[in-house]
Order: structure tokens, then C-alpha cells, then sequence
């Protein structure tokens, strides 16, 4: 019977471990995979941190949704935004009764950027969304289809800030302008 040739010799029994070859083989695919994916990391992040605002706003309109049923579609009446922390405190507990968290009024990029600026104190006491202000008239809330409900408090995304409309959808600033023919 002829014998074959392998590529690689068989190993002695009891040897364990990985040849130089195979070593430098791993070595060269990790340091293609990272040449590949660092370029991209920060995007990757930044887009992250949008979805999870995004995400958040959503969570926010469904609650209002949610609290506009249950109070025959009166939008909440609280104090106006300038009472600063009374102000957030309302919103907070005005939509605990339906699943919305303290954590769901921060947008995870405007929360680095106050850690990055050290200002923590304006972190904790307020809320990184802005509700429209409607008068207590059932349905106002629903009356113009481009009214914006919330509107994030900065730029944090690099694109405007983003705006929660009364159907439901999320956009940047700078996309509604584009849109209005605004440039």
C-alpha cells in the first residue's frame, strides 16, 4: 500500500501545544480582524449610543401614549421647564404609573459629555428630553401631526438634536430641516 504524504508531519504521541506556524498564523488573523475594526470602533459607538437614545424617546412616546389613554388624552399639566428640578421630578413621576424609568430621561451621549465636563449635579437633577408644553384640552396633543412631544436637550449625536413627533417618529434637527427645504 502507498504510503501518503501529509502536508504537516504527524505530531509524537504525548506532544501538546502549537508550532510556531500556527502561532504566527493566529497572530496574523487577530492583527487583520483589528486593523479591520478599529477604524470603525468610534462610529460603532457613537451609533450605539444614538440607537440607545432613540430607543429611549420611543420608550417615552409610548408611555405619554400610554398616559394620554388613561386621562381621557389630557397632556400632563406640571410646572413650567425653568422650575429645574420640580420640573423633571414631574415628568419622572408622572410617567413611573406606566413603565417609564428615571433612567429612560437620560440620553447615555449628553450623560458622557456631563461626566466628561465634571458636572454631575446638573446630570443627577434633570432629565435630557424635552416634552412639549400643551394646554389641558383633551386631544391637543394629537392636533398637529408635526408637533414634536419631546425634543432631546443637545446636539449629542452630531446630526441636531433628535425630536419625538406625534406619530411616533424620531428624527435629527438636521434632517427635519432638510426636509422643509431649510438648509
Amino acid at each position: 500500500m502507498a504510503r501518503r504524504h501529509l502536508a504537516f508531519p504527524p505530531r509524537a504521541a504525548g506532544r501538546s501545544g502549537f508550532t510556531i506556524l500556527e502561532a504566527v498564523a493566529v497572530l496574523a488573523i487577530l492583527m487583520l480582524l483589528t486593523a479591520v475594526i478599529a477604524p470603525n470602533y468610534g462610529r460603532w459607538m457613537t451609533t450605539a449610543a444614538q440607537t440607545r437614545c432613540m430607543a429611549n424617546l420611543r420608550s417615552l412616546h409610548v408611555g405619554l401614549g400610554s398616559y394620554l389613554n388613561d386621562h381621557q388624552n389630557i397632556w400632563p399639566q406640571g410646572p413650567p421647564p425653568d422650575a429645574g428640578r420640580a420640573w423633571s421630578e414631574f415628568w419622572i413621576r408622572t410617567l413611573e404609573p406606566v413603565g417609564i424609568t428615571s433612567k429612560t430621561w437620560h440620553c447615555p451621549s449628553i450623560a458622557a459629555m456631563l461626566l466628561e465636563s465634571k458636572n454631575q449635579q446638573s446630570h443627577e437633577a434633570s432629565i435630557h428630553y424635552v416634552p412639549t408644553m400643551f394646554d389641558a384640552n383633551p386631544g391637543t396633543a394629537y392636533k398637529w401631526p408635526t408637533q414634536p412631544w419631546l425634543i432631546e436637550r443637545a446636539d449629542a449625536h452630531g446630526n441636531g438634536a433628535l425630536i419625538s413627533f406625534t406619530d411616533g417618529s424620531i428624527k435629527p434637527f438636521n434632517k427635519v430641516l432638510a426636509e422643509q427645504g431649510v438648509r
